[in-house]
């Protein structure tokens, strides 16, 4: 007889059940400029910098490792993990012009591009006993639809 507040023996082995399943999530992001790779004005010292983008230049999300996760799947992960905004490429825009005042003894650069995301991801599968084995990790950047200038200071 089972007394109250006692389990029954057969309750012991009860084994947990998930869903198998493989899922690919972004672990952390930080939002930040994705210079075009070719597009960087350099003047001083003091004065003023002026750049203009007369040519367009594309801006990709890239994934490191993944040989089992696609970019497309980094995309969407980002895409509903840490802004809608997010995309696969960025064609950046024609006749696009900027004007930064250099502080003196400073020389001004304007770099062009658009922001996006440097993300961490994990892709995971979750066993039927609710084991989660991790199949791979990296990380990726993706671009969001924002772009324009990026401008810094430098001594020489």
């Amino acid at each position: 007889m089972v007394g109250l507040g006692a389990m029954p023996a057969s309750a012991a082995t009860v084994t947990p059940s998930c869903a198998a399943d493989a899922v690919l999530g972004i672990t952390s992001a930080s939002y930040h400029f994705m210079w075009d790779g070719t597009t960087w004005f350099h003047d001083g010292p003091g004065g003023s910098v002026t750049g203009t983008v007369q040519a367009q230049r594309t801006i990709s999300a890239t994934i490191s490792a993944g040989a089992e996760v696609s970019t497309d799947e980094l995309v969407v992960a980002a895409k509903a993990t840490v802004s809608s905004s997010v995309t696969k490429t960025l064609q950046t825009t024609l006749g696009h012009a900027y004007t930064h005042t250099i502080p003196a003894k400073d020389y001004g650069n304007l770099r062009y591009g658009g922001w996006g995301y440097s993300v961490s991801w994990t892709y995971e599968y979750r066993q039927s006993n609710c084991v989660i084995k991790i199949l791979q990790k990296g990380t990726g950047q993706v671009p969001t639809v924002a772009q324009g200038w990026y401008y810094f200071n430098t001594t020489s």
